[in-house]
């Protein structure tokens, strides 16, 4: 599907025209996509849905082959990616981890033609920055928001998932999410009322949120769902931007469960923060504990037992086809075993 076909499948507000005019991929912006057909889905006409969790699962999420269409995940990509290229590294995501996904697009400045790539890049980064200290909001927020609620209200299991800057903005839905859950229940000065809506969020979010945040780059996670952050040892990311295992332990989030694997890259490679390998490591970490590839509940489990195992890279039979994935083609040197 080329680009102009996928424009026509958004309706966007007047205001974001110039705004998409100069850079393409902001028409997709908090768009629901199918990674697999690259078909975009309005999310307006999604939400309006009866159960909008439902719809995804069933029209929307790219299932890999051969899989049972059990388990998925609506993921928000990291920064500087086009849709395009959003949408081929989750098909990776859904293949290596058996997981269905569905697109939660976080779009880019970044053009297929730039006047200057370096510009649309910074544009990119300054962005992040905006949305790390909450001076701005997105549609991909917003949306997130929206879809959280919904679960709740249907009482729908969910996972959601991040990768970089797409955990910023799914961590700001989240607390977005709460305190319009928590609102339902009282004004700002009725305080008992807003402490019963609070214990009600934290039970209800429990049960139906899971969130596995990949190199997460925020500090403050609602509390309520549960979390998963997953890391390759040497992230600079989560260690200086995200929440760690001993600013977990300062704050009594026991609820958050970390999986930090082994260091693969030399000190101050950025490669350790890409996501593809996170995912090999991940896999095989599964395989590792003979549990069924991308079951979330059983992970998050094994991590409160503290009886998991973790896969090393040494055991990872690393894809040839990894040089696809990289940003930095020397990080190929770290890979111990390439296989066929």
């Amino acid at each position: 599907m080329n680009g102009k076909d996928k424009a026509k499948q958004v309706k966007s507000n007047w205001w974001r025209w110039p705004l998409e005019i100069l850079f393409p991929d902001k028409k997709f912006d908090g768009q629901l996509q199918n990674p697999g057909t690259e078909e975009i889905f309005d999310f307006d006409d999604v939400i309006a849905d009866a159960n909008p969790i439902a719809t995804i699962a069933q029209e929307i999420v790219y299932y890999p082959e051969n899989d049972q269409g059990e388990l998925f995940a609506i993921f928000i990509p990291g920064l500087g990616q086009i849709e395009e290229e959003s949408s081929r590294r989750s098909r990776r995501y859904a293949a290596t981890l058996k997981t269905g996904v569905a697109n939660l697009n976080n779009s880019s400045f970044i053009r297929k033609n730039p006047i200057s790539r370096f510009i649309d890049s910074l544009l990119d980064w300054i962005d992040a920055a905006i949305h790390r200290i909450g001076l701005s909001g997105s549609p991909a927020i917003n949306n997130t928001t929206s879809l959280i609620l919904s679960a709740i209200e249907n009482e729908t299991p969910v996972n959601f998932s991040g990768d970089s800057h797409g955990t910023i903005l799914l961590a700001r839905a989240i607390h977005r999410a709460k305190r319009k859950f928590i609102g339902q229940y009282g004004k700002f000065w009725n305080l008992k009322q807003r402490q019963i809506g609070s214990a009600e969020w934290e039970k209800v979010t429990n049960e139906v949120i899971n969130v596995f945040a990949f190199g997460n780059g925020y500090k403050n996670w609602a509390k309520g769902p549960k979390y998963i952050m997953v890391s390759i040892e040497g992230d600079v990311v989560p260690d200086t931007l995200g929440i760690t295992p001993q600013k977990a332990a300062k704050y009594k989030r026991d609820d958050i469960k970390f999986l930090i694997f082994s260091r693969i890259f030399p000190q101050g490679s950025f490669e350790a923060h890409n996501m593809m390998f996170t995912t090999e490591l991940l896999r095989h970490t599964f395989l590792k504990n003979n549990m069924e590839i991308g079951d979330f509940n059983t992970l998050y489990e094994k991590l409160s037992n503290k009886v998991l195992k973790l896969a090393t890279p040494d055991e990872v039979p690393w894809p040839n086809d990894m040089k696809d994935y990289v940003w930095n083609e020397e990080s190929l040197n770290s890979i111990s075993v390439v296989s066929d």
